[in-house]
């Protein structure tokens, strides 16, 4: 249930100004889907996605934090704002310690 909750948050948020058909409306959720698989960080706990443009390319990446460690993932956008496609993730800084949420 909860991962369903996080694929359900991070799709109403990118597809939030490429589909609402009025202003402020939501698009209608959606699977998001990294390397062909839905998205799925593992562990217990909720996870709040972001997204923004996290290496200035113009594209619209996604930052998900993984609730049992408190570390960040980013997915760099590999598609279009209005297609976006993610493949792989990088940890945010690398995984260094300075990048994690203290969590507990």
């Amino acid at each position: 249930m909860r991962r369903i909750s996080l694929v359900v948050a991070a799709a109403t948020l990118l597809a939030l100004p490429l589909a609402a058909a009025e202003p402020n409306e939501l698009a209608p959720p959606f699977k998001l889907q990294v390397a062909g698989k839905t998205l799925d960080v593992g562990g217990v706990g909720y996870a709040a996605p972001f997204v923004g443009d996290f290496d200035g390319d113009g594209l619209r990446d996604l930052l998900v934090g993984q609730f049992a460690e408190g570390k960040l993932r980013i997915y760099r956008n590999t598609g279009t704002n209005a297609q976006p496609k993610f493949d792989k993730f990088d940890w945010f800084m690398d995984g260094k310690p300075e990048g994690t949420v203290p969590t507990g």
